[in-house]
């Protein structure tokens, strides 16, 4: 292939305070071994830690690859993930942000030539490792899913494709929704965005890893704070989305409702269990939740006595110890 020939793959490598990570993850894109030009765009959001020091000590060492933009205050997540994909000027983009890393050298080129290859499918990703910070225990891989291929359908149960193994096209969507601004992260909205140009292949080989940090954009959070969160997004999404996909969106909207109202329910905030659970009495919900399930729910909050004697009276039936 002639050089003037190859594509080139925009990295966008998005930090704040990443002093601990950062070298990890420019060195599993430095070892990429794949038949295109590279141009590598750190985004810091204005890092009050020695992220931008290590960004640097790189770019002087590669200064025909690495970019480096930087900001005098924190802007936010979303909005620094903007301005390095605007500034992304491959026909492929891929992410790796500053605490994630990759640890497949040939894992550009399998999704590169897989893509080039398919020009029906929007995007390319991978299985990953999701590892604990904590207390480094290794989880998945993940998506824990047997699926290889995600269309709008399948992406909008969940974000299946992981951030840190993307590969997409670039300027097939042209602009972020408004909404997007409001996000915790980033990825479910992208793969939505592609997923209207073409399904989402997922190869099976591991070859990335999700760093999981209680400090991080997800970790340390409550159940109830993902739940609502997905709720926020699904709401938001469906003005973008065809007529076709809004039947799913109410469908995981209702799934959303029943888990986050068994969530408040566990915390001890009834009023918001509640008011999650009149989400769910539609024409809609008796056909997704099993109705035992939505029936032990409304038992549980309306009735909350009525329905622990019931428990100790089936459990003492059964053997079984009363709960409290």
């Amino acid at each position: 292939m002639l050089q003037s020939s190859l594509k080139t793959i925009s990295i966008l490598v998005i930090t704040y305070n990443h002093e601990k990570y950062l070298a990890q993850a420019l060195n599993g894109i430095l070892e990429q071994t794949v038949n295109a030009k590279l141009e590598v765009i750190i985004g810091d959001d204005g890092s009050t830690d020695g992220t931008l020091n290590i960004a640097h000590s790189y770019q002087q060492k590669h200064p025909e690859l690495i970019k480096i933009l930087s900001a005098p205050k924190n802007t936010g997540h979303t909005r620094n993930y903007e301005r390095a994909w605007k500034e992304a000027k491959g026909d492929y983009i891929a992410h790796c942000d500053g605490d994630d890393y990759w640890i497949d050298p040939l894992k550009l080129s399998r999704q590169l030539d897989f893509l080039e290859n398919n020009p029906q499918y929007s995007c390319c990703a991978h299985k990953i490792w999701a590892i604990s910070e904590d207390d480094n225990s290794k989880h998945g891989p993940l998506p824990r899913t047997d699926m290889s291929s995600f269309d709008t359908q399948a992406l909008l149960e969940a974000c299946f494709p992981h951030n840190c193994s993307l590969l997409f096209r670039n300027r097939i969507f042209s602009t972020l929704p408004d909404f997007f601004f409001n996000l915790t992260g980033h990825d479910w909205c992208i793969d939505l965005l592609n997923s209207l140009h073409g399904p989402i292949k997922i190869l099976p080989e591991i070859m990335g890893v999700w760093r999981m940090r209680s400090k991080g954009l997800w970790g340390g959070r409550q159940s109830s704070f993902h739940l609502e969160h997905n709720i926020y997004f699904l709401t938001q999404i469906k003005a973008y989305l065809p007529q076709k996909n809004h039947k799913d969106i109410r469908k995981n909207l209702n799934r959303n409702y029943f888990l986050l109202s068994i969530e408040y329910l566990n915390e001890g905030n009834t009023s918001k269990a509640n008011e999650c659970l009149s989400k769910l009495f539609n024409s809609n919900s008796l056909f997704i939740i099993p109705t035992r399930k939505l029936l032990s729910l409304w038992g549980q909050l309306k009735f909350p006595w009525l329905y622990q004697s019931m428990r100790n009276l089936r459990n003492h039936t059964l053997g079984e110890p009363p709960r409290s």
